[in-house]
């Protein structure tokens, strides 16, 4: 695991400066994000508010460095004083879900379809805090009650399709929340 997110005092959680995003074809550029600066400590809680398409979902998909390569990102992006836009995949990788997780908009892309549910949560336990596979089943029931997901118990063997709506995105916070991150993005919850 990466080493944990501990931001100097002084230093914010979340620093964005001048953060630019767009997007180009042959036909037209679309300017996604303009300008973004934003400072946000350990503790604070941010609620970004805008009309479809304002780009909220693709500034916290920049925080992550998930936009796609095609994208053309420029300005500062750093968590906890570390530039995310300077990681390498392995970085990265222990970054996503150990330190930084999102609850992403529509559950059922996110969500893995071959896979259960409490299999999907026990796996992203065990690789990020290096569980056994007993306790990382464990804490996917804990998880599942947490998220108040009723028959937690039963469901941990449920694939996304046999969950409603309500109940996936429910999961995906549970798997969102199964390394204890220190930042959690949240994208229409």
């Amino acid at each position: 695991m990466s080493a944990a997110l501990k931001p100097s005092p002084e230093a914010p959680l979340i620093r964005l400066r001048d953060l630019h995003v767009k997007f180009e074809s042959r036909d037209r550029t679309v300017h996604a994000v303009n300008g973004v600066d934003l400072d946000l400590a350990a503790g604070e809680v941010l609620c970004i508010l805008g009309e479809s398409g304002s780009g909220k979902s693709v500034t916290l998909r920049a925080l992550m460095k998930l936009l796609p390569k095609t994208a053309k990102v420029t300005g500062e992006i750093q968590v906890a004083g570390r530039d995310v836009q300077a990681m390498n995949e392995g970085q990265l990788a222990d970054f996503r879900g150990g330190d930084v997780a999102m609850i992403f908009q529509e559950p059922m892309t996110a969500l893995d379809p071959v896979f259960t549910i409490g299999r999907q949560i026990a796996e992203t336990v065990q690789r990020h805090e290096g569980a056994s596979r007993s306790a990382a089943d464990a804490r996917a029931l804990e998880l599942l009650e947490l998220v108040q997901i009723p028959s937690a118990k039963r469901r941990l063997s449920a694939y996304p399709h046999e969950l409603s709506g309500g109940l996936r995105q429910r999961a995906m916070i549970a798997v969102a929340l199964a390394c204890r991150p220190k930042l959690l993005l949240a994208d229409e919850p």
